[in-house]
């Protein structure tokens, strides 16, 4: 039987390929229950992660805190940091190079959602900066909400990923979440007691209403100051029903190309929003930096104002 790598420390190293990242940035943290980690993370042009334990671990209980800690930042940058190197050492039992595999393997299996997709990319999208709201509380409620969220996140990541997927389905998925959402909401809070997602009286669009008019207002309030807001909301449902016609006849009018890249960001934005809040992360730390990345949304190529006309006739 062989025996499971253990070891003690886990290092990641992030870098963009085009550009640098800010800094000097220096967090240092602990984080866990029953088993501590202590977690360094260091910027300056690239991106260091260090995970370390008093004793030997699983190595697969580093990565897992790895991911873990790379989808809180993520949602933080609007993007993932791509992942340029992995190492395990420290081991009682192993040598470093007999880790190198280990390291491989799991880089090798890594979910293909932790490459962001190019409109994630824009400076703009950054809404937080992670230094000022990373700490050990924000990375438990972060835990629990993972759990909660489960298979809900994953398709988020993988809408806002560089996946072969067209925008059209990848909007799509993300006009779906609106229905989970609402439920993880209702568990947390006592907003929508009256929503029943899945029910004959709750619809997908009530569901996209409710969340735009309680979460969303600075980023669709160029769609809500519209005489063709319902209708709006109608597209966008149509746009997830469409997917799952094959009879072009049987077809409502929906987002084409460019719109559902314009509302894939707006949505994506909602959603990362709604996070925050479930979160109690402060708003006043990315409330003009949400209002700033919208009005660059807004005047994109007149996408917003063309679709909005489109909408009225």
């Amino acid at each position: 039987m062989e025996r499971p790598f253990i070891c003690k420390c886990l290092t990641a190293e992030y870098e963009e390929e085009k550009s640098v990242l800010r800094g000097p940035v220096h967090i240092q943290f602990d984080i866990g229950k029953e088993q501590l980690f202590h977690v360094d993370i260091e910027q300056a042009v690239i991106r260091s992660i260090k995970i370390s334990t008093d004793s030997d671990v699983s190595i697969f209980d580093l990565n897992t805190v790895l991911s873990k800690i790379e989808r809180l930042l993520m949602l933080l940058d609007g993007r993932f940091i791509q992942l340029k190197e992995m190492k395990f050492s420290e081991s009682d039992v192993f040598s470093n190079d007999s880790l190198i595999p280990c390291a491989q393997n799991l880089i090798a299996q890594r979910s293909s959602y932790f490459c962001s997709a190019d409109f994630c990319k824009n400076a703009s999208y950054r809404l937080i900066d992670f230094e000022n709201v990373f700490t050990p509380d924000l990375f438990s409620k972060w835990d629990d909400l993972l759990d909660e969220l489960g298979v809900v996140h994953q398709m988020f990541l993988y809408s806002v990923s560089d996946s072969k997927i067209t925008i059209d389905v990848k909007c799509a998925f993300l006009v779906e979440l609106a229905e989970p959402i609402v439920e993880v909401v209702k568990e947390r809070t006592y907003y929508f007691a009256s929503l029943e997602p899945g029910s004959r009286g709750t619809t997908l669009k009530n569901c996209l209403d409710a969340l735009i008019i309680k979460y969303g207002k600075e980023i669709f309030n160029k769609e809500l100051s519209s005489s063709q807001y319902n209708q709006f909301l109608n597209v966008l449902v149509n746009s997830r029903v469409n997917i799952m016609h094959v009879k072009r006849n049987q077809r409502k009018p929906a987002l084409n190309g460019k719109q559902s890249c314009l509302y894939a960001q707006k949505l994506s934005l909602l959603y990362r929003k709604i996070l925050f809040e479930l979160l109690q992360i402060n708003d006043s730390l990315y409330l003009e930096k949400l209002k700033h990345c919208v009005l660059n949304l807004d005047n994109w190529n007149s996408i917003s104002d063309d679709f909005l006309s489109w909408l009225s006739k």
